[in-house]
């Protein structure tokens, strides 16, 4: 099969269960037990966002685990084998190259990706430039798609040779995409935005994420923004620090 190329990683929201009112109601039930069950959508929204703030500033976060959204994510093996880090409150299940043919599709990098190391790039804080050399833009991409062709023509005749398909795949590169659920609660996602995305101006703690697992955690907190926006703005209200 011919070789497809990308560049994006792909973000779906599947499902969510709760809200802001569930952040609070979870808090309540400390001191008002099962009345804390008449916390709802109809609640005091002002009440409800004192409430989340105050929890999210003195890092009390148990009441955010009382959510979850779902996600159907496709995005590079590379950018996987940093998702996956992330153990504490999330629930993955991926496509296995065991039990189905992996399809060619392949990541190159966008054009405007930065990709040119700084001056004062430290391995610590990886910091990069746009590149500016149109031809050595075109000369990576063809690099990669080269190999990536190359690549999966193994993969191919691996396959032919009715070899166990999981030591078929062993030629494969990081560059191949992969699909998976995601799960999490809001908590374990505030903590997954707080290490994936950069804001030097916001971040209590700047961090320097990959570029394409940054690209997917925009697209996470998008979703955190709309389903529970308390909870968010407290979030970056409070230095985007998971509580």
């Amino acid at each position: 099969m011919p070789v497809q190329l990308r560049s994006d990683v792909e973000v779906r929201l599947i499902q969510k269960m709760g809200g802001d009112y569930m952040v609070a109601a979870a808090a309540k039930v400390s001191t008002s037990g099962e009345d804390a069950l008449t916390w709802d959508q109809d609640s005091n929204q002002d009440e409800v966002s004192g409430l989340v703030n105050y929890l999210m500033k003195h890092r009390h976060g148990t009441p955010f685990e009382h959510s979850c959204l779902t996600f159907f994510v496709r995005a590079p093996i590379f950018v996987w084998r940093e998702w996956h880090r992330h153990r504490i409150g999330f629930s993955y299940n991926e496509e296995s190259g065991r039990y189905k043919q992996l399809e060619p599709v392949f990541y190159v990098p966008d054009r405007e990706r930065p990709m040119m190391k700084v001056d004062s790039w430290k391995p610590g804080r990886p910091r990069f430039t746009r590149c500016e050399d149109d031809a050595a833009y075109r000369t990576l991409c063809d690099n990669l798609k080269a190999s990536y062709s190359l690549a999966y023509d193994m993969y191919e005749r691996n396959l032919a040779l009715g070899v166990d398909p999981g030591l078929a795949r062993d030629c494969l590169p990081v560059g191949i995409y992969s699909s998976c659920w995601v799960t999490c609660n809001p908590r374990s996602l505030m903590a997954f935005l707080s290490l994936r995305t950069h804001e030097p101006d916001r971040a209590k703690f700047v961090s320097y994420p990959l570029w394409e697992i940054e690209l997917a955690a925009r697209a996470c907190e998008e979703a955190l923004s709309q389903g529970w926006p308390l909870t968010h703005r407290a979030f970056c209200d409070n230095g985007r620090v998971g509580p």
